[in-house]
């Protein structure tokens, strides 16, 4: 096989992988946040407070999820990237079913961390899968399709809440998605990545000696220390997802179906762009003219910080409102392809889904566990003084943080690649 056909046969496999991994992530999303779709259904039968359905949307779900995350990537690097992907996939669709039957705050509290771990082990696989398989023109384009996934998945469960809801009821959404992430870890199970679990046996390290190395090159390392910095800050943003819902009808004063459908809506189609969009984007410019994928992403990211700002504090009948709604789910959904090329360049094989596991645990427990927990407590305590706007001001100041991000990419375009050419 000629080098010319051993790259067209990486992007076939690739971009194939990307695909599923797609459909995959799509489902995980949708499963993740129909518990915020449906924020006023489920508050009203199972008599939670804003406190209470913080701690369940949140804590609860991203404390765990972070945890899982790490370990997830390091057995993976360890003893089989699809091994723990099929494992996961299995238990989240399990307490997802699980969390459609809960009849009060403990026993959806009780479901919610068991969905987060099984979720918790897509990420630090998939990615490096899709990575391993793809050429290096490819990576940010291959990367942005798999995390497409996710605004189409978040999309959706806002759209399964405003549209199928009033018909099914939450529980029935619930159920049905379990069954359809059982069918997709029959799938799962079925990928073959004998190359990396024959090399995973060769090395398996201690998890001291995986963190420990790790440890190192983030050390050594500036470009990958600010571009992982700047991963984890930007989903500040993130921690706003949960609410979104309640903020537009309490404080935006839309129609609750109303308010799901559109923001659903407008998440599939402008979050796909944001995803793909800047993927490929950022790879022609890299091939085209040179230019560095992360600075690429700081350039699009800071155009979208004023319009995100007038978002928060336009009222919902401008059309700026609209625009900045634009602005801030492209904001979430732009940065994976770029960053996570530029991250998983900068490591050795054995490190990679440590790294994305590593990245999951610190900005799913202290940036969007403990901001979403913060945004729900402060809100609730603005709410009961009769302050306005007392889901606007928690919300911007987690905004407030993730644009901090834009500086970090800054930050990691001025430094330059420490490692070979993969000649890929």
């Amino acid at each position: 096989m000629t080098q010319n056909q051993e790259t067209a046969a990486t992007r076939r496999t690739g971009f194939g992988l990307a695909a599923l991994f797609f459909f995959l992530h799509m489902l995980s999303q949708v499963d993740r946040h129909m518990v915020s779709g449906f924020a006023p259904d489920i508050m009203r039968d199972l008599h939670l407070s804003r406190g209470d359905f913080a701690l369940i949307a949140g804590v609860a779900f991203s404390g765990v999820y972070a945890v899982i995350a790490l370990a997830a990537g390091m057995v993976a690097d360890r003893v089989g990237r699809v091994r723990v992907l099929t494992a996961g996939v299995g238990i989240w669709s399990l307490f997802t079913g699980l969390a459609g039957m809960a009849q009060g705050f403990w026993s959806l509290l009780g479901a919610r961390p068991f969905v987060a771990a099984g979720e918790a082990t897509l990420v630090p696989t998939a990615t490096t899968i899709i990575l391993a398989r793809t050429s290096d023109a490819q990576k940010a384009t291959a990367i942005g399709l798999f995390f497409a996934g996710g605004p189409l998945g978040i999309g959706a469960s806002f759209l399964v809440a405003g549209t199928l809801g009033p018909y099914l009821g939450w529980r029935n959404c619930f159920l049905i998605m379990a069954a359809l992430g059982f069918f997709m870890a029959v799938l799962v199970s079925r990928i073959r990545d004998t190359d990396h679990e024959a090399k995973s046996a060769e090395r398996a390290p201690s998890s001291r000696e995986q963190l420990s190395a790790l440890w190192g090159h983030l050390r050594g390392n500036a470009r990958l220390r600010y571009a992982s910095a700047a991963v984890i800050l930007f989903h500040a943003h993130s921690a706003t997802t949960p609410f979104v819902q309640l903020w537009l009808h309490d404080d935006k004063g839309m129609d609750k179906a109303q308010a799901a459908s559109l923001y659903g809506a407008l998440f599939i189609v402008f979050g796909m762009v944001g995803a793909l969009g800047t993927g490929y984007l950022t790879d022609w410019m890299h091939r085209r003219f040179g230019a560095d994928r992360v600075r690429s992403l700081f350039w699009v990211q800071l155009l979208l910080v004023p319009l995100i700002i007038a978002f928060r504090f336009m009222p919902a009948t401008s059309p700026v409102f609209l625009i900045g709604m634009v602005a801030s789910i492209l904001f979430l959904t732009s940065a994976y392809g770029p960053i996570f090329s530029v991250i998983e360049r900068e490591l050795p094989d054995g490190l990679k889904a440590t790294s994305a596991g590593f990245n999951m645990l610190v900005l799913n427990l202290f940036v969007i566990g403990g901001l979403s927990y913060a945004i729900g407590a402060v809100s609730d305590v603005m709410e009961q003084a009769g302050l306005a706007n007392s889901w606007t001001w928690p919300m911007f100041g987690a905004d407030s943080i993730a644009f901090a991000s834009i500086g970090l990419l800054w930050l990691a375009s001025r430094h330059k690649s420490v490692m070979p050419e993969q000649g890929r």
